[in-house]
């Protein structure tokens, strides 16, 4: 039995594909991409109706905005969702980079995303501090050679430590407080 902490983070198909696998099941690649449409269309769905949206989302981008901080957004989530979640949370503007799954071949935990988000960027790895909640995306920003500060959502600050994240927050305006955000102006 997988638990749902096992898959947040990954793109869908890499998440169904995983519960198959683990299940000792076969799937072809047309019942995959069956099951990807069907789960993509409920989660649009439902984002439209409640979009899950961080209270502080705004306030902390717009805040970074001001500082200097180059933003970009590298979420395994469909092309659909990202722009979803930017729409509703209003930042479309302070993003330089936004990719999504859709953009990379490969998914989270494969560093792809981030190296290309990064390239795109033109930014040193090591210069790139990346905000995340799960332990693929964790997996996936460290092998691309960038710093994370975990976020507590699925995981503990505990488990977030032990995947690697170099600090945590509990809360996304805690971002405002690290010594590494004041900013560059």
């Amino acid at each position: 039995m997988l638990d749902y902490r096992e898959l947040s983070g990954m793109r869908t198909d890499s998440a169904i594909q995983k519960i198959f696998n683990r299940s000792r099941m076969y799937i072809s690649s047309e019942k995959l991409q069956d099951l990807v449409s069907l789960k993509r269309k409920y989660a649009s769905e439902m984002l439209r109706k409640d979009p899950p949206v961080d209270p502080n989302c705004y306030k902390v981008i717009t805040e970074l905005h001001k500082r200097g901080i180059p933003l970009a957004l590298a979420s395994s989530s469909s092309s659909q969702n990202v722009q979803l979640f930017l729409a509703s949370s209003g930042t479309l503007k302070y993003f330089s980079v936004i990719l999504s799954g859709d953009d990379v071949k490969n998914a989270k935990p494969d560093p792809e995303i981030y190296l290309t988000t990064q390239n795109l960027f033109g930014i040193l790895p090591e210069n790139c501090f990346v905000i995340e909640d799960s332990e693929s995306g964790i997996i996936s920003a460290h092998s691309a050679g960038m710093k994370v500060i975990g976020l507590v959502a699925q995981h503990s600050q505990k488990e977030l430590q032990l995947f690697g994240a170099v600090s945590t927050i509990i809360r996304l305006d805690e971002l405002l407080t690290l010594r590494v955000f004041r900013g560059i102006k």
